[in-house]
């Protein structure tokens, strides 16, 4: 078994690096240009500080990095601190940066199948890992430099630990799920709801095991936490990048116009918070939050469409042209235009196999609710914010281990065989 995940996993790296090569990248100032440029900005002893912007002689905000460091927080920090390591070894390029999510997208291969396996045995272990190396949505963001890469093996592994949670509510469990819940924290931010949505119906009914999550949630992102607050002068979380999602997802163009349910990054400019914004990022978050919550009031009628659309576009269902779907994918993702639409169909043929996962595990009366609760937490999201394909990566992790399951149960057939 173990020489058929290693395999696997050098497929997956094969397939990413050869992705993240065909692909159109670096283009423009996107999130991967973020982490790429704060990570050798970290080597080269700049902090975590803004990579677009910097303060002139007379302490003046301005374009580029030639003044001093402005602080940020608006990403999460884990990502850009791991491709630091790198950097500081001299691999500090954007193609270098693309390998190491790379690696780390084969890593997160086997942890997939590591899940898979503790659910069904070896076959759906490897089924999951094999579905995850060439699962086109998974890959995409693995090559191009998104912190989904590392985000995905930390789901696997925070199902992994619930796994083990829910068999065994061990103390000592309960500090793993939520080590790797807080470590996922740090690498997006909303994974902090999988507290509520995954750790407390685990544990509720043992306070201790329940009580010891929490405290490693809070031992892993406090740290970053207490900088921020610090740094900002003000209560500052993990990430002060919510305030611009909001705003940015709540215009006329996101209620009405050709981007309903997106997110409108020159429209977000045009607000009086955009047009004039504050140097200090948590100042700054808090102005076009509420920029964006009055926006969303005054237009209470329209949020139901505007919700609807959020949650089909994260997916990968509007437009409901698969052809406006594919030429938004490679013109604003800078994904591989020619591999969108078996990325479309992909998906879908991994949602089946995951039904059929589901069934099979409820069946044998294994736990589902983990994977459900990654399902819930990307609508969560993407209602809340907008609709984004990248939102939907913990549901993918999530999806692909079941369809394993369900690839498992199949047995070499085209159908899955009814029940007595």
């Amino acid at each position: 078994m173990r020489l058929k995940l290693a395999a696997i996993a050098l497929l997956a790296f094969a397939v990413r690096v050869a992705y993240g090569l065909i692909a159109n990248v670096p283009h423009g100032f996107g999130d991967d240009v973020w982490f790429h440029t704060v990570a050798n900005g970290l080597v080269d002893g700049r902090g975590f500080s803004d990579p677009f912007r910097s303060l002139t002689a007379g302490g003046v905000p301005a374009f580029g990095s030639a003044g001093d460091p402005i602080t940020t927080a608006f990403h999460p920090p884990l990502f850009p601190a791991l491709l630091a390591i790198p950097s500081a070894l001299g691999l500090d390029s954007y193609t270098a940066h693309q390998i190491v999510g790379c690696a780390i997208g084969a890593a997160a291969v086997v942890a997939i199948g590591l899940v898979a396996r503790r659910l069904a045995g070896d076959t759906a272990c490897v089924a999951a890992a094999l579905i995850a190396a060439l699962f086109l949505p998974i890959v995409s963001r693995d090559a191009l430099l998104q912190s989904e890469s590392l985000y995905g093996l930390l789901i696997a592994l925070a199902l992994l630990a619930a796994l083990r949670l829910r068999d065994e509510p061990t103390v000592r469990n309960g500090a793993w799920l939520g080590a790797a819940i807080g470590l996922a924290a740090l690498t997006r931010g909303e994974a902090l709801l999988l507290v509520p949505l995954l750790a407390i119906p685990l544990a509720w009914r043992r306070p201790r095991v329940l009580a010891l999550t929490g405290v490693a949630v809070a031992v892993v992102c406090l740290p970053w936490c207490v900088r921020n607050s610090l740094e900002f002068d003000r209560p500052t979380l993990i990430t002060t990048g919510d305030g611009s999602v909001i705003a940015g997802s709540n215009l006329p163009s996101t209620y009405y116009g050709r981007l309903l349910g997106e997110w409108d990054f020159a429209g977000l400019y045009q607000t009086p918070a955009g047009r004039h914004p504050d140097r200090n990022e948590a100042v700054q978050s808090e102005r076009w939050r509420d920029e964006g919550i009055d926006y969303a009031r005054a237009h209470a009628s329209r949020l139901p469409v505007v919700l609807g659309a959020r949650v089909l576009r994260t997916w990968d269902l509007y437009p409901f042209s698969p052809v406006a779907r594919a030429e938004h994918g490679s013109d604003y993702y800078n994904h591989v235009r020619a591999l969108e639409y078996p990325a479309q169909l992909m998906l879908w043929v991994v949602v089946l196999l995951a039904v059929l996962g589901a069934v099979g595990l409820r069946r044998a009366g294994k736990p589902l609710w983990p994977f459900v609760a990654m399902v819930v937490l990307v609508t969560l999201v993407s209602m809340a914010g907008h609709g984004d394909p990248r939102y939907r990566h913990a549901a993918d992790v999530a999806l692909v281990i079941l369809a394993g399951v369900g690839a498992a149960g199949m047995k070499g057939r085209l159908w899955a065989r009814p029940s007595p």
